[in-house]
């Protein structure tokens, strides 16, 4: 049976005003004057209701929202209220329909007395209109709805009401999908945060077709007229739940203040999920802003932080680009170097001596890092900040994103043209600290190292405004092309990045950042408490997507001097977040046998035991081979031939060709699989205090 106030005929209103007219009029007169009258009553209804103004006579009518593949989000959904009418109800059937309604509904004994208290104000009142329930079931409505037909609740009537729903379950127990990004509808209707507020003008319609035919009892009879068309996202709900719940893994695990992360297209500036917990039910806002607001704030797009050693790698992308380093160029290291009345430490107070400008950012060096952000324009600190600046600003870092979703945070990266640098600004500033940062600048910065050079436009919305906007050359293809070897050599070099991050058929590459976090009452750094951080990107045969993560104020395992491990370390989130969007987005694995190894010769591939690393060295014998065969005149089918045979020597059995590329990948896989943990500690920390 269709449900009162939905899209019902027009024979199905008449008999309902019917109802309710023959309830208000029991006192004195009969049943059937009001069957012959009732048809004037309507019309004389309808034309008062005509004879408003515009707006009153209009609905307001709000779209759904969908993920990319057509996963509907958010909707609006009828539920039927129930109310009552005192001034028509007879005191004496008060406790019966109280009882009838206990037996419908199912009322424990504190909501019975509830309804009753309820009825009895606004009968000693002389209330027109009270409410019971804002929110019945379909089942509940069902039998109301049947009683009331057969005249056993006079004085009661169910009110259809517009509620916004989100289907969805999120990744984190009592959440839904995606709340920080969708937001939530006031009780005015209006949105309150997210898509929902920055595109409120947009998922609303008027609709002239939705006309309210009041009766003289108040109810609510409404004629539906058109659909409009659902707004689209770049989210694909999937990937969006999935990076939810390895977000509040990471986050109980380290027993943090929030986990947050963000998955976007390098090419198209498309998010694919973004996510902080965290999160709440967007049915529930009110209640949850009432009990913890902090809990709405949306991490990813409205909090600024410091980044720490993320940045090293934006600080070499700038020197690189002036032509003043190459990855192979080498910069001595020393534990401390003065910069002026300052002094600025690596985080374990050591010194690596002599390393090539690869192993400055996998090693995160702050003091070899302060030495190239020097050589952007030496004994000239604030033409060397301007140039720095430059960088950050071609990319896409400094102010917002422009990203469509409401609240965007700045970030802090103090214009050198504005503020005047020290020199000791210009080395904190170039590995990440005294500047802050949102997770969609970072990742719009990384990806254009990434994507060949190219500044995109993170959006939300497939086809909004952003999503037109083109992607914008700011970057020499060559020196995109270093920034993205470093960034590979980080995770493929250095054991623990290795172990943690990188997936066997994927290239990986990308960078931790640890950081200080400023306490802006105390006006003082807080003790023991930093923000941890990866920025990265995992790649497939035609696919390739931007991750950046975020853990605020996780709890250490223990602090020692260069060393704060966590039980699961950004790097390692970052790779959990990967292979959720490996499987989600269905990546194929590169073409490339080396892609998420190791590099041979480094400390992360020496960290196998030799009965494991054998498959790693044939891997590493086929590259060497390969390089020889480049300008020779072997055929195709030479080349495929041969590896095939590399192939079954590292797998030790026949493949076929036009498996042997899986066939090494395979046993590339078990064997980093099976690759020991680095020891505990032995990550080290980014930054020191």
């Amino acid at each position: 049976m269709p449900a009162l106030g939905r899209t019902d005929s027009r024979l199905r209103m008449v008999a309902i005003l019917l109802v309710f007219a023959v309830v208000a009029m029991a006192a004195g007169l009969r049943l059937g004057y009001w069957q012959v009258v009732a048809s004037d009553e309507l019309t004389a209804q309808i034309d008062e209701v005509k004879a408003r103004s515009e707006a009153d006579a209009q609905k307001v009518v709000r779209a759904d929202i969908v993920d990319r593949d057509g996963v509907v989000l958010a909707k609006t959904s009828s539920f039927d209220k129930l109310v009552a009418y005192p001034d028509i109800i007879d005191p004496d059937d008060l406790d019966a329909s109280v009882e009838l309604l206990t037996a419908l509904l199912d009322l424990n004994a504190r909501k019975r007395l509830e309804y009753m208290e309820t009825l009895t104000a606004g009968l000693e009142e002389g209330l027109q209109f009270v409410t019971l329930e804002t929110k019945l079931t379909l089942a509940e409505s069902e039998k109301v709805r049947d009683a009331m037909e057969d005249k056993l609740l006079p004085g009661y009537g169910l009110e259809a009401m517009d509620v916004r729903h989100y289907p969805r379950k999120g990744g984190e127990p009592g959440t839904s999908l995606a709340s920080h990004i969708l937001g939530f509808v006031r009780a005015d209707g209006r949105g309150g945060e997210g898509v929902e507020r920055y595109y409120d003008d947009e998922l609303t319609t008027i609709d002239p077709a939705l006309v309210d035919l009041a009766t003289l009892e108040g109810t609510m009879v409404t004629l539906r007229g058109i659909e409009p068309e659902p707004l689209q996202l770049t989210v694909d709900a999937s990937l969006q739940r999935a990076v939810e719940k390895e977000l509040n893994t990471a986050y109980l695990a380290n027993a943090a203040k929030s986990a947050s992360a963000l998955v976007m297209d390098p090419d198209t500036g498309a998010i694919l999920a973004a996510a902080s917990v965290p999160a709440y039910d967007a049915e529930d806002y009110a209640e949850i802003a009432n009990d913890d607001i902090g809990t709405l704030r949306n991490r990813v797009f409205q909090d600024a932080y410091e980044p720490g050693s993320v940045m090293k790698i934006f600080t070499v992308t700038s020197a690189l680009d002036l032509g003043l380093v190459t990855p192979d160029m080498v910069i001595k290291d020393q534990r401390q170097l003065e910069f002026w009345k300052y002094t600025v430490r690596n985080a374990d107070h050591k010194s690596k001596g002599n390393l090539e400008v690869k192993d400055v950012i996998a090693l995160s060096r702050n003091v070899a890092t302060a030495k190239i952000a020097r050589m952007l324009a030496p004994n000239n600190t604030q033409k060397a900040a301007k140039r720095l600046y430059r960088l950050w600003e071609k990319v896409g870092m400094t102010g917002r994103t422009d990203v469509d979703i409401s609240g965007e945070a700045t970030g802090s990266w103090f214009d050198p043209g504005e503020f005047q640098w020290a020199p000791v600004d210009l080395a904190n500033r170039a590995f990440g600290q005294g500047v802050s940062v949102t997770l969609p600048q970072l990742a719009r910065g990384f990806s254009t190292i990434i994507n060949g050079g190219f500044k995109v436009h993170p959006h939300l919305v497939a086809d909004g405004e952003q999503a037109e906007l083109e992607p914008e050359r700011v970057l020499k293809a060559k020196t995109a092309k270093q920034g993205r070897e470093i960034a590979k050599h980080v995770t493929g070099s250095v054991p623990w990045y290795a172990k943690g991050s990188l997936i066997p058929g994927f290239e990986i590459g990308g960078k931790t950042g640890t950081a200080q976090i400023w306490d802006v009452k105390k006006g003082g750094w807080k003790e023991r408490r930093f923000n941890h951080s990866f920025i990265g990107y995992v790649g497939g045969r035609d696919q390739e997507y931007v991750i950046a993560v975020r853990l605020e104020e996780p709890k250490p395992i223990k602090i020692e001097q260069g060393t704060i491990p966590l039980r699961i370390e950004s790097y390692e989130l970052f790779q959990m977040i990967a292979r959720s969007t490996i499987k989600q987005m269905k990546m194929k694995r590169s073409k490339d046998p080396e892609a998420g190894l190791p590099i041979l010769g480094t400390e992360a591939a020496r960290k196998l035991t030799p009965d494991r690393s054998r498959a790693v060295k044939s891997v590493g014998k086929q590259a060497s081979s390969r390089k020889k065969q480049a300008g020779t005149s072997q055929s195709t089918a030479e080349q495929a031939t041969a590896e095939q045979a590399k192939a079954e020597r590292a797998t030790g059995k026949q493949v076929p060709a036009e498996q042997a590329t899986g066939a090494q990948t395979a046993t590339i896989e078990r064997t980093i699989a099976s690759a020991g943990a680095p020891p505990a500690g032995s990550a080290p920390a980014d930054q020191g205090p």
